[in-house]
C-alpha cells in the first residue's frame, strides 16, 4: 500500500518511516510538514493511507480531513486523546496516540488493508461479465433496467444498450440477490431504481423512449410502489 506521513515533528517522521520500512506492507511516498505540501501527492491519486498529525502549521489535520477523499485510509497520530472523537466522526482508519508503539502501529495498518480488500470486494460485487459472441462484455450491475426470460435465452437491457444471450451464460442468482430488483414472475426482472412511475399497472422506466414498459397484475403495482417509497 502506498503511504506518506503528514507530521511536523521530525521525530515521529523518523520513527514512522522506520515503521514503515519494517511493515514490509508499505511503500513510503512521501513525508510532509502540513497537508498543504501533500497537496499535490495525494491529488496524483495513488495514495491508500495517511498518517496524519493533527496540531500541525497552516493547516490542522482536522481541517484537513473537512477535504479529505473517503477513499483514503487516514490513521491520526496524536499526542493528546482529545481528538478522536472528532476525528472518528470523519471515519479515520485509527488513532494512535504518541508515543507509538510498532504493535500498536502494524495493528493499524491491517486494519487499513482490511477496508481496501472489503472496498475490492464490494467493487467487484458490483460489476458482471456476460459472454457475446465469444467475447466478454463488463458492465455494472446497477446500470441493468430489466431481464426478460425465454425457453434459453435471456434479453438484459441497460441503460446503453441490450443483450440477448443464452440463459446458461448468466447467473440470475447475482441479480436476485441484489435488493435493487424485483422479481416479477419468471420471465421478468427489473430495476426498482429505473422506474419513473407506475401508471395504470405500467411500470414507466426513466429512460421510456427507448426502453418498452412493463405491464403488471394490480397487487405488484401495489408492492413495487410499496419498495419504491421505501
Amino acid at each position: 500500500m502506498n503511504c506518506i506521513i503528514i507530521d511536523d515533528d521530525p521525530v515521529i517522521q523518523k520513527q514512522l518511516a522506520s515503521f514503515i520500512s519494517k511493515s514490509e506492507l508499505l511503500d513510503l511516498k512521501g513525508i510532509f510538514i502540513n497537508p498543504v505540501q501533500a497537496f499535490d501527492t495525494i491529488q496524483a491519486g495513488n495514495i491508500d493511507v495517511i498518517f496524519l498529525d493533527i496540531e500541525m502549521p497552516e493547516m490542522s489535520g482536522l481541517e484537513f480531513l473537512d477535504e479529505a477523499n473517503p477513499d483514503i485510509n487516514i490513521i491520526v497520530i496524536s499526542g493528546d486523546r482529545k481528538y478522536a472523537l472528532d476525528t472518528f466522526e470523519y471515519n479515520v482508519t485509527d488513532y494512535l496516540l504518541k508515543p507509538v508503539e510498532y504493535n500498536r502501529f502494524i495493528k493499524s495498518v491491517y486494519r487499513a488493508l482490511e477496508r481496501i480488500l472489503e472496498k475490492e470486494d464490494k467493487r467487484k460485487s458490483e460489476r458482471m461479465f456476460v459472454k457475446i459472441n465469444e467475447h466478454f462484455v463488463r458492465f455494472k450491475i446497477n446500470d441493468i433496467v430489466k431481464i426478460q426470460s425465454g425457453d434459453d435465452k435471456k434479453l438484459i437491457v441497460t441503460k446503453k444498450k441490450s443483450f440477448t444471450i443464452l440463459s446458461k451464460l448468466f447467473d440470475i442468482k447475482i441479480i436476485c440477490d441484489n435488493q435493487n430488483f424485483f422479481k416479477i414472475n419468471d420471465s421478468v426482472i427489473v430495476n426498482l431504481n429505473e422506474i419513473s412511475e407506475v401508471c395504470d399497472n405500467f411500470l414507466i422506466f426513466k429512460d421510456s423512449e427507448n426502453i418498452e414498459n412493463v405491464l403488471v397484475d394490480e397487487a405488484v403495482a401495489n408492492e413495487i410502489l410499496l419498495r419504491i417509497k421505501k
